[in-house]
């Protein structure tokens, strides 16, 4: 016999997850999910780009489901909504700087159609932070999360992190050099990706005066 248990929260990998439906209301954004895998090749347009081979999918953690079967193992999944990722730099786009940012509005994978696979073992999630953009609602920038239990994550020379969980990985498509306090729910103000730009405070406050 089979048993199947839901949840609105699990920790893996350093991580606590939660539902969209736990995040509501909450300061802090534990339902944003992203896994790196091998995609396979689609025809959706004529001028359309299509994307082959490994790719990133962004989702919403919208399930927690842990099966059990007859109490020789068992399995977490989470069921996701998925930001369409089939075209590059559509629904899915990287600026300049590096940032990627996803579109909501366009999903797949919903579980809506028989082919759909909306699900992914808990085990190979990585958790991000949806920023929404301020002038385009319909968008949000992705940031990585850090696991709470790794320190000096920045400084790893490798990809990946091995802890007691299972392996945390650095996502490629992400700029490492932006991060999100997912504790206190702040992003940082200062970046260190680009160069700045030294001000001297008098003559600004001179050309003010004009």
């Amino acid at each position: 016999m089979m048993i199947a248990h839901k949840y609105s929260s699990y920790t893996i990998n350093g991580f606590n997850f939660h539902t969209q439906s736990y995040d509501e209301g909450r300061s802090i954004q534990n339902s944003g999910v992203a896994v790196t895998a091998e995609s396979t090749s689609f025809e959706i347009g004529n001028n359309d780009n299509i994307i082959i081979g490994k790719n990133t999918y962004y989702g919403i953690i919208k399930e927690i489901l842990e099966i059990n079967y007859q109490h020789k193992g068992n399995v977490v999944l989470f069921k996701c909504d998925w930001v369409d990722n089939r075209v590059h730099n559509k629904w899915v786009k990287t600026d300049q700087f590096g940032i990627t940012s996803v579109n909501f509005q366009h999903l797949f994978n919903t579980g809506e159609r028989i082919s759909d696979e909306p699900f992914i073992l808990a085990s190979q999630a990585l958790q991000v932070y949806y920023v929404p953009d301020p002038v385009d609602t319909e968008w949000a920038a992705v940031v990585q999360s850090k696991p709470r239990d790794v320190y000096d994550f920045d400084n790893l020379e490798s990809e990946s992190v091995d802890n007691d969980n299972g392996v945390v990985q650095q996502l490629a498509a992400l700029n490492v050099d932006v991060a999100v306090d997912i504790v206190n729910g702040t992003i940082p103000s200062v970046r260190n990706d680009i160069d700045g730009i030294i001000v001297d405070p008098k003559k600004s406050r001179k050309g003010s005066r004009k």
